[in-house]
């Protein structure tokens, strides 16, 4: 191999933040690194940022080609790889700046196949690290049925060692989310050696609503059924690996059924708490599919995955049934467009609105500003209301704290202390 480490970029689109991310390479502190940057058709200035990087930078590889997603993308960059290690890294995420000498120091030293290092998510939303990637990152090795890497699809945290990976013939599907899940999983089960890497972080961007740029913050059909094909590809090798490659998964059954609780909670917290983002087709298919899955599970698994999700009482498919019997009525007389935003982008999104102007939507409701109040009363049909001056964005969890602190001390103090974003919602309310 002709270098340590490469690094593979997929870009479209990017020129907002492919700079910060291509320096960010180019700053570790370990300089032996080829980095693939691949174009996927870009229609801005990506391709010019590339070749304005290339030209001083001999190490850099400007690819492209037809738009044709990021798998492709990313398994074109993955031919092209000449590192004795590679990783995958988006064009509008980094790393902290010695994680890639930390990553590869370790596989050196363990002979592991697979390095996995910590999560930060910054951005939108505050600073938080994962705390499940955080446990495993720990330790020097990683049972490949480990039910804990399950819980990190992530693609950029994991290093690879090149020769293994190309040899096992494993690609990315063609699939335009959770691709990253279906490719890691399917390397899991042909039982590499695993290692983690507690100090090397990865810092992962959270874009706002109003930018709309991550996948993860949109929902459509396509997107819903790629998720779901990708878990249901998770599923299937899982079952292949434990009848031909001589598994050691002491709890099959267990096994299967930890899929299927990361399906349906993906589900729900991926997709059907953006709803009021989606269209009647994606929000039918969302119900076939939580139905399809809790066939499949234990009354022990669906209790479980119900807890991760016990601010909504019970899952409404229908925005007109949500616009019915809502859990909370959310009062704003003249609020603003940003307000409005953050407020139909809720991670608990079983609400009423009752507001002095607005858009038609199956629950808001338009009241004459000039006898709000009174109307008000009359047209709220959840028992819990908060009234808000509607003037400043919310922060996403608002109504889930909302509803999960209802009947509790800390409940007055939500109107106030919760128009702030990220850390700071949790710390406020703790005073």
């Amino acid at each position: 191999m002709n270098y340590k480490l490469s690094v593979i970029i997929p870009a479209y689109n990017g020129e907002k933040f492919l700079a910060e991310t291509l320096d960010c390479v180019l700053n570790q502190t370990l300089k032996d690194v080829q980095i693939i940057v691949v174009d996927d058709g870009s229609t801005d200035s990506t391709a010019d940022i590339v070749a304005e990087y290339a030209k001083k930078h001999s190490n850099i590889l400007p690819l492209s080609q037809p738009n044709s997603g990021v798998s492709a993308a990313r398994n074109n960059g993955i031919r092209n790889a000449e590192g004795e290690y590679l990783l995958f890294l988006d064009s509008d995420d980094v790393f902290t700046s010695d994680s890639f000498e930390l990553m590869c120091d370790k596989l050196d030293k363990t002979g592991a196949d697979i390095a996995i290092c910590r999560v930060q998510r910054f951005g939108f939303g505050g600073e938080e690290y994962n705390p499940i990637v955080d446990e495993f990152t720990k330790e020097d090795s990683i049972d490949c049925y480990d039910k804990r890497l399950l819980w990190n699809f992530l693609v950029s945290n994991k290093c690879y060692r090149t020769k293994w990976l190309k040899e096992t013939g494993i690609e990315f599907p063609s699939l335009r989310y959770s691709e990253d899940g279906a490719f890691f999983m399917q390397a899991v089960y042909r039982f590499p050696k695993i290692t983690g890497v507690y100090g090397a972080v990865f810092r992962y961007r959270r874009h706002t609503p109003a930018e709309g740029s991550s996948v993860t913050q949109r929902i459509s059909l396509q997107l819903v059924s790629d998720f779901c094909r990708s878990l249901d590809i998770v599923y299937e090798a899982a079952k292949e690996s434990f009848e031909k490659n001589g598994c050691t998964c002491t709890d099959k059954d267990g096994y299967l059924q930890e899929i299927l609780s990361k399906s349906y909670t993906a589900l729900v917290n991926e997709f059907y708490r953006m709803i009021w983002a989606a269209d009647d087709e994606t929000c039918a298919f969302m119900k076939d599919r939580s139905d399809y899955l809790t066939s499949l599970m234990t009354a022990e698994t669906l209790k479980k995955c119900r807890l991760n999700h016990k601010d909504i009482k019970t899952l409404v498919f229908s925005k007109k049934e949500i616009g019915e019997n809502p859990q909370i009525t959310v009062v704003a007389k003249h609020p603003t467009k940003e307000f409005v935003q953050t407020l139909y982008a809720q991670s608990m999104p079983v609400f009423q609105f009752l507001t002095a102007s607005g858009i038609a939507r199956e629950n808001l409701t338009i009241i004459s500003a000039s006898n709000f109040e009174n109307q008000v009363k009359k047209a709220t049909k959840a028992q819990t209301v908060v009234t808000l001056s509607g003037k400043k964005p919310l922060d996403l969890r608002y109504l889930k704290v909302v509803s999960l602190l209802r009947g509790s001390p800390k409940f007055r103090m939500l109107p106030d202390s919760l128009i702030c974003f990220g850390a700071s919602l949790f710390l406020k309310l703790k005073r």
